[in-house]
């Protein structure tokens, strides 16, 4: 059952004390439901009595289903539902239970109110309004409960009335649809009474300081005004009927019912005042709501005084004093919320005596009769005023009570904050040695250990090694200290980002850690660089195992969001006393022992003093390097790819080539790698892209030949590469159907997502792509499948390996990449024989020093002079033949 949403604001739906509420309507449900039942067993027997009860079978089932709605009032005391939830599944349970048992008599009343008497029936609907008083009273903790069931008791009943055909008792069926809404002063005075008394019962009592200036005085008696008057209006509406009922004949019947319904009316007109009082929200207007109140009180007064001037001819003498008397009850009665208000009081009590003085003037001496109503009202006013008196002494001390009350609480909360503050420093003070000596903890682990991975820093591995240091002075114990350095830590830290770069970190000092155990010291150096500190060394065998159990510990794939990956290591080791007796000694020369390493592509080397000399050069070297990039101080040599079809010319590959004055060239071997590592790739990337262009388009402008270029995977990564590669293109002139990039196997590590968008863009103008020595690195073939590729080159590996029976790889790396749609190139082909068994084997193109060597500008010119209109004989020994 839901509330219609037009309800004032004091009727919202809320939870506060839902579950008090809920137990509270259970307990009252039982006294109000035997109410009406005991109500409605008097209209059954009353009827009975006074006329034939035809349907009597209908109101047993009724009395019957009054059974479910006390079923479920006692089992909810009995167990309570647990959780609000349950709670309002229950009440809105027992709501319904209720709206049956009212639909029943609705029904009954329909059926047999029109066959009774007029007097039966006025009898019969008075006990019922004390039925829908059981229905309802206990519901007004639930007040948009209670309203419903109210309007669903006495609207009908009213309708019904109002349609009998009876124009003496119409005007009080209309009476009864007004008195619904008064009655609402009752649910609403109720609500409040409860909720009130919840809120002191639960501790809330006091916690706003009353307010004790004039304003707020004028608010708490105004308050004391409307909060006493729903009283009085309801024993004034029970008075109004119950006169009605005495004075009841047929001549005036019909005018006493209107009058009835006027004063209903009035009183529903002062119940809505008094709802809106109640609902307003920091409203201070206390004149406005006492104007409201006197009109209210005053046009109830005015409907009082009515009464015996409307129905003078036709009452006796013995009626009009039984309406005097009335009135004086009415005086005493409507002054019951008034004595906090003294022009109220006084107004209200001229009002209430009037009407008998009048009376009695009719037939009394005028000068008498002044003389004992000047008497009786001063003595009234003199009462009334004792009355007011003593109710302002009695709201002030309730003020001053509850401003005593409200200091005594705030005195008991600073007490007991004061209480708990000195036990809080009692704690404090005794906790605070504890907690300097954790912190100074806290603060020393923090200066010792790595806070990515829980390792030792350098400082504490320094400390360590200078421990050990000690005892080697003392006892002569040698020990090893291990450099160790990831393998493409960069490309999955830049390509995959820095949070997939801190897992690999932390799982790798993890599988450090457990290789280590207890007897090694271990700590994170710095960046992608570990230490290892390895006590009572017996000899290089010993070390070297250890670095293979680190390396295969460390080669296990790390499992990570985009995929597994695989890393590796590089060591470095330096031994005391060989290597030195100061730990800056051998922390130096292990770092140039793993920098030995990772050039000579190894997994351990164990520090030689050669290596130092050898370490400042390639510092050197590196600087030179830089220098020949930026001053065009390389070279490119360009190798020929042949058709294995037709032993055409196809294309070349472009080759890096450091050239030097006074020596030798410097191999790509050697400035390669010395390259990836100090940064210069995609320098040197982007100066062989369009040096091969250019060169390309120098040896053949008008041709289809293309050339290949390799790229790496921080050219890749790179968000402006795209654009670089096609300003190249556009600036040699070079269609992008003549360029094919090359890339490793190794951007499969990277961020793949990047690498392959990046890819797309090249494609889709035209550019070629290739995977370059593949087998050698960490290809996927899902990734194959994925990426736009064109051609695979098979390494030279597996064309060595078809002299020793490798015929079977190498036949499936072809049918894979046949499968795949990709063009295949083998590369290294350097004799007949290896050429024999690849043609056999399969592949489109092939490259080689069996057909030309990588060559610079003047020797290829040269030689394409002598070869650009030759076709290789490729079945032959002797390799080309004339075409002229």
């Amino acid at each position: 059952m839901r509330s219609a949403a037009f309800l004032p604001a004091i009727f919202a739906d809320t939870d506060e004390f839902y579950a008090e509420r809920g137990a509270l309507l259970m307990k009252r449900a039982l006294i109000g439901l035997a109410l009406a039942i005991g109500c409605s067993l008097s209209i059954v027997f009353f009827i009975l009595t006074s006329a034939t009860l035809v349907h009597w079978y209908s109101i047993i089932a009724c009395m019957f289903i009054y059974m479910f709605p006390i079923a479920t009032a006692i089992q909810y005391g009995r167990k309570p539902p647990e959780g609000l939830d349950a709670k309002k599944a229950v009440v809105r349970k027992y709501v319904r239970q209720l709206v049956i048992v009212v639909i029943g008599w609705n029904l009954i009343a329909f059926m047999i109110l029109p066959g009774l008497d007029p007097d039966t029936r006025l009898i019969v609907i008075s006990m019922f309004v004390t039925v829908v008083l059981g229905h309802v009273l206990p519901l007004s903790l639930f007040p948009r409960y209670a309203i419903a069931v109210l309007v669903l008791n006495l609207i009908p009943l009213s309708l019904q009335l109002t349609s009998l055909g009876d124009a003496d008792i119409a005007p009080l069926g209309i009476a009864g649809v007004v008195f619904t809404f008064a009655e609402i002063i009752i649910i609403a005075w109720l609500y409040v009474t409860d909720m009130t008394g919840l809120r002191k019962s639960s501790g809330d009592r006091g916690a706003i300081e009353p307010d004790l200036t004039v304003s707020g005085f004028r608010q708490v008696k105004i308050s004391s005004v409307y909060l006493k008057s729903p009283p009085s209006v309801v024993l004034q509406l029970v008075t109004a009927l119950l006169l009605v009922i005495a004075l009841r004949a047929p001549e005036i019947e019909s005018t006493l019912w209107c009058w009835f319904l006027a004063f209903v009316s009035m009183q529903a007109i002062r119940a809505a005042v008094f709802v809106a009082y109640m609902s307003r929200t920091n409203d201070d207007r206390v004149g406005r709501w006492r104007a409201f109140f006197a009109i209210g009180m005053l046009g109830s007064q005015f409907v009082w005084f009515a009464f015996p001037f409307i129905f003078n001819a036709a009452l006796s003498d013995f009626h009009l004093g039984v309406v005097a008397g009335v009135l004086i009850v009415i005086a005493v009665l409507s002054s019951i919320g008034l004595t906090s208000d003294r022009a109220l009081l006084y107004a209200n009590t001229a009002l209430c005596i009037s009407p008998p003085i009048l009376f009695i003037a009719s037939d009394i001496n005028f000068w008498m009769l002044a003389s004992l109503g000047l008497t009786a009202a001063l003595t009234l006013f003199l009462v009334m005023e004792s009355i007011h008196e003593s109710a302002i002494r009695s709201l002030k001390g309730g003020l001053l009570h509850k401003l005593a009350n409200y200091r005594a609480r705030k005195m008991e909360e600073l007490n007991l904050d004061l209480i708990n503050a000195r036990h809080r420093l009692t704690e404090v003070n005794a906790s605070l040695e504890s907690q300097v000596l954790e912190r100074t903890q806290e603060l020393k682990h923090q200066a010792n250990h790595d806070m990515l991975t829980g390792l030792g820093n350098r400082y504490r591995f320094t400390n360590m090694v200078e421990r050990a240091l000690d005892e080697y002075h003392n006892d002569q114990s040698g020990f090893a200290i291990y450099l160790l350095d990831l393998d493409r830590f960069k490309e999955i830290n830049d390509g995959l980002g820095h949070f997939a770069g801190d897992h690999v970190i932390r799982e790798t000092a993890q599988r450090i850690r457990d290789v280590c155990g207890e007897d090694h010291v271990c700590a994170r150096w710095g960046g992608d660089e570990f230490v290892i500190l390895q006590r009572y060394v017996s000899s290089r065998e010993e070390i070297y195992r250890f670095s293979d159990d680190l390396v295969n510990k460390l080669k296990m794939p790390i499992e990570l969001s985009s995929g597994p990956v695989s890393i590796g290591a590089s060591i470095g080791v330096s031994v005391c006393p060989e290597h030195g007796t100061t730990a800056e000694e051998l922390l130096e020369h292990a770092d140039i022992a793993v920098y030995r390493s990772k050039c000579m592509r190894g997994t351990v080397s164990i520090y030689n003093d050669n290596w130092g000399v050898e370490a400042a050069e390639r510092v050197h070297l590196a600087q030179a390097l830089r220098n020949a990039i930026e001053s065009q101080g390389m070279d490119l040599a360009l190798q020929p790819l042949i058709a294995m079809n037709t032993g055409k010319l196809t294309g070349f590959e472009a080759l890096a080539r450091w050239p030097q004055t006074d020596n030798a060239p410097i191999s790509p071997g050697v400035f390669i790698p010395l390259a990836e590592e100090c940064g210069l790739m995609p320098m040197l990337g982007r100066w062989v892209l369009q040096r091969a262009c250019e060169m390309l388009q120098d040896v053949a402008p008008d041709s289809d030949l293309r050339v290949a270029v390799n790229i790496s995977v921080l050219q890749l990564l790179d968000v402006d590469f795209v654009s670089e590669v096609l300003d190249v293109l556009t600036l040699t002139e070079l269609p992008p159907e003549r360029l094919e990039l090359e890339m490793t196997e190794n951007v499969f590590a990277s961020d793949v997502e990047q690498i392959r968008n990046v890819l797309s863009q090249l494609r889709e103008q035209g550019i070629r792509i290739s995977i370059d020595d593949f087998g050698t690195g960490y290809s996927s073939i899902s990734y194959l499948l994925d990426f736009p590729l064109d051609t695979l080159k098979v390494d030279r590996s597996f064309v060595t390996a078809l002299n020793s029976g490798g015929e079977g790889i190498f036949s499936s790396i072809i049918a894979l990449a046949h499968g795949l749609e990709l063009s295949v190139i083998v590369e290294g082909v350097e004799t007949q024989k290896e050429l024999n068994s690849v043609i056999r084997l399969g592949g489109e193109e092939v490259q080689g020093f069996f057909f030309a060597k990588p060559m610079m500008l003047p020797e290829l010119e040269g030689w394409l002079i002598e070869h650009r209109d030759t076709s290789f004989d490729i079945k032959q020994k002797f390799p080309f033949v004339s075409l002229g």
